[in-house]
């Protein structure tokens, strides 16, 4: 199981791969509709779409009950698990942290902590 959230995790580490997952779990889903409940690509792919986004106009319907267990899986895969990634994704390609130090920074305040401690002849211990 470990191996498998590995996976997960190094596969959405770009919008572009996350977009691929949400592309393939709805072709899949419509896929596996065309061939259980016997309609169209055209229908099958309608379907996915409006049932991965919870929306559900009720023109095209499963009518078989791995149909609907697809519909079920669908409609709780991609709501909650690929949407919720994608939008983190994107926030935190747009949302900057202000208080983010890069690591010249950091050895930079280091630095500078070190030369106030001799000055002030403090010991390096951490009971001050």
């Amino acid at each position: 199981m470990k191996w498998l959230l590995r996976l997960v995790r190094r596969s959405t580490e770009t919008f572009l791969e996350l977009a691929l997952i949400y592309v393939a779990v709805v072709l899949f889903a419509g896929l596996l509709f065309m061939l259980l409940e016997h309609r169209s690509l055209e229908d099958s792919l309608w379907w996915s779409v409006v049932t991965a986004m919870t929306v559900g106009y009720g023109d095209v319907v499963p009518a078989t009950t791995m149909g609907r267990l697809i519909g079920a899986a669908l409609m709780h895969i991609v709501p909650l698990f690929v949407i919720p990634l994608i939008i983190v994704r994107l926030l935190k390609t747009l949302v900057r942290d202000e208080n983010l130090f890069t690591h010249a920074e950091q050895e930079s305040i280091k630095a500078d902590l070190a030369d106030i401690k001799r000055a002030l002849n403090i010991s390096d211990s951490r009971h001050i």
